[in-house]
């Protein structure tokens, strides 16, 4: 008898070894990332796990706290780089970014996922340092010769335009290369792909049994007895061999070969239990805390709200958040090297809490108030104020959509107004949006924030680097143009934020009118001309029928302010759209005369909600603050 050893398991080698071509090979075949690829495509569990994971990391996408940032963003439409990015890490434990330098090569053009399998480091320096890195298609193909690029290095940008940040998080035992987490329960992985293929395959080909081979015709020479093993582990070796069969030929019947069935005990037990210790063991790969995130039950548990929300929770703090932050460091060196610093975050929307009951007091409406304001300037996304008002507040999802959709729901429980406030008559947004107008292409948006009493000198800063507009201040006007204004620069205010209703009261008319004009702007002194006309009668100071539309907006209790936004026109010979956000961010030059502080405050948020102390129609106000 002879007992014949099928298949072998072998366990892939991630070694890391210097080459004579100048890279460092990554497995003993130098395809170990495209291995982990070929995992991650083959096993059901591991490739859920890593999407999913990869799609929390993402979360709501890139942000950033500062202007410039954030255009750049869009312009180098980050946000799908990223989104690859994050499932590179995931599945490879690290990720690379192609930086392309300008033309003049004084800021960073463009910024592309580069995937991680195509990359290969170059041994380090005397300074132990990695310098540049090996790309090629396929590395399976030896034909192809692969490209030398230079690491990430600002400094070096007149050089090489071209540029890879690779990103490696610390990963004991490998100094070129990361490990993805998961990489102690590669062989349950295989596994599962394993058991894939071993059912399909026997689904295929009849659910046929295990089996000895009886052979009756002697014992054959020693060289024979090998030829026919090989010949077997050949050709039934395997998980994509389960369920073939060997056709024999004998002269006579009692010659034959016998193939008896070798049944495998209680083996709908054994399967199950595989499956199932497969599927806990890659969970603990990559360290879920519990099952039920991803939708699986333990067997005989039932799940409860609080466990699933505790789990969330460390799972975001000791998984997510970590790998969040190693996209948003390597990010922010990006963004520094492009003139853009920031602040770069990615966040992880949160869980909603079932069965929240909340009774809506004066202050919950005040901070939902708060929470959809801050979507109009800018702080949070629609996204993330949902979320809030969901789980903080206990908003039915819908109507906290709705707000941001144009349905314009009522806030529960929103106290209505007793007398309607004070507001500045339609025809004034009428007269005022005629003065208004849309900067052409010939224009580049490079500043725009709430306007402050404290940060205008700063705003001014760019003034002196061009010839003002000759003319008074009334010829400068008839020609579309401002004191604030030079040849290079055009500073307009813009009326935001850009929705109305947010308290869950009908806006003025005059809001309406002004938020319906789109991206229209106006300068300072179209402003000040729409001011002189008559605008509530009795309602300004000392009774006047005009009030200042630059420091109160439409009026008393208004949610609504000016937005300063600075242009610089486009393709000039004096200055870049990067040096002149550079001067913005530094201290003033020359500045011209201030706003007023209260240019920046929203009506609602002056002393007595912008009206004046005599008003007696502010009394009677009782919406939220």
């Amino acid at each position: 008898m002879e007992l014949l050893k099928l298949q072998e398991y072998q366990e892939r080698s991630y070694a890391e070894r210097p080459s004579s071509q100048g890279w460092v090979t990554y497995g003993d075949d130098n395809l170990f990332p495209q291995y982990l690829i070929d995992l991650y495509k083959s096993s059901a569990t591991h490739n859920a796990l890593c999407t999913s994971i990869a799609y929390m990391i993402f979360g709501d996408g890139v942000q950033a706290d500062t202007l410039d940032a954030r255009l750049k963003i869009e312009e180098w439409g980050l946000q799908d780089e990223v989104r690859k990015a994050c499932l590179d890490l995931k599945i490879q434990g690290g990720f690379a970014l192609e930086v392309v330098y300008s033309i003049d090569r004084t800021t960073i053009s463009k910024v592309r996922h580069c995937p991680f399998e195509n990359i290969r480091s170059a041994e380090v320096d005397e300074d132990e340092k990695v310098n540049y890195f090996y790309y090629s298609k396929d590395w399976a193909d030896k034909r192809e010769e692969p490209q030398l690029v230079r690491a990430f290095d600002p400094s070096d940008a007149v050089e090489h335009p071209v540029q890879i940040l690779f990103v490696k998080p610390f990963s004991p035992g490998s100094y070129y290369y990361p490990k993805p987490d998961y990489i102690g329960s590669i062989d349950y992985i295989e596994l599962d792909k394993e058991i894939g293929k071993y059912h399909i395959n026997n689904i295929k080909n009849g659910l046929a049994p295990s089996f000895t081979i009886h052979f009756k015709n002697g014992v054959p020479a020693q060289e024979e007895r090998r030829r026919i093993r090989n010949d077997i582990e050949r050709q039934l070796a395997g998980a994509t061999n389960a369920g073939k069969f060997i056709v024999t030929y004998s002269d006579s019947p009692e010659r034959k070969p016998d193939f008896e069935p070798f049944p495998l005990s209680d083996a709908d037990k054994q399967y199950q239990f595989l499956s199932e210790e497969v599927v806990a063991k890659i969970m603990v790969g990559h360290r879920v805390t519990s099952p039920m995130m991803f939708g699986v039950m333990a067997p005989g548990k039932l799940g409860g709200g609080l466990e699933l929300k505790t789990a969330e929770e460390i799972f975001s703090s000791e998984v997510i958040e970590p790998y969040q932050m190693i996209v948003t460091e390597a990010l922010e060196s990006i963004f520094n090297a492009a003139g853009a610093s920031a602040t770069i975050t990615l966040y992880k929307p949160e869980a909603e809490e079932a069965n929240v009951e909340v009774s809506y007091t004066g202050i919950q409406i005040s901070s939902a108030v708060d929470i959809i304001s801050k979507v109009g300037t800018g702080e949070l996304t629609g996204p993330q104020a949902v979320q809030l008002l969901v789980a903080m507040l206990g908003f039915d999802r819908t109507t906290a959509e709705g707000l941001f959709e144009g349905t314009q729901p009522t806030l529960p429980e929103a106290t209505e107004m007793k007398e309607e406030a004070p507001k500045a008559a339609p025809e004034v947004a009428e007269f005022l949006i005629d003065l208004g107008e849309e900067m052409g292409d010939e224009w580049e948006l490079i500043d725009a924030r709430r306007v402050d009493y404290e940060e205008e000198e700063n705003m001014n800063a760019l003034w002196t680097f061009a010839r003002a507009i000759p003319g008074s201040s009334a010829e400068r006007a008839s020609r579309g143009t401002s004191e604030q204004d030079n040849e290079l620069v055009r500073v307009r205010y813009a009326y935001m934020p850009k929705v109305t209703g947010k308290n869950g009261n009908p806006s003025r008319d005059f809001c309406q009118k002004m938020v319906s004009a789109g991206d229209r702007v106006w300068s300072k002194e179209d402003i000040d001309a729409a001011s002189n006309r008559a605008v509530n009668p009795g309602w300004g100071p000392d009774g006047a029928n005009t009030y200042d539309l630059w420091l109160y907006k439409g009026g008393g209790s208004c949610q609504h302010f000016w937005e300063r936004r600075t242009y610089l026109r486009k393709n000039n010979k004096k200055i870049s759209a990067n040096r002149a956000r550079k001067i913005l961010r530094e201290a003033g030059l020359d500045p011209l005369p201030t706003n007023d502080p209260r240019v920046a405050k929203r009506p609602r948020d002056m002393a007595n909600r912008g009206f004046l102390p005599s008003n007696e129609a502010a009394k009677n106000i009782s919406t939220p603050r």
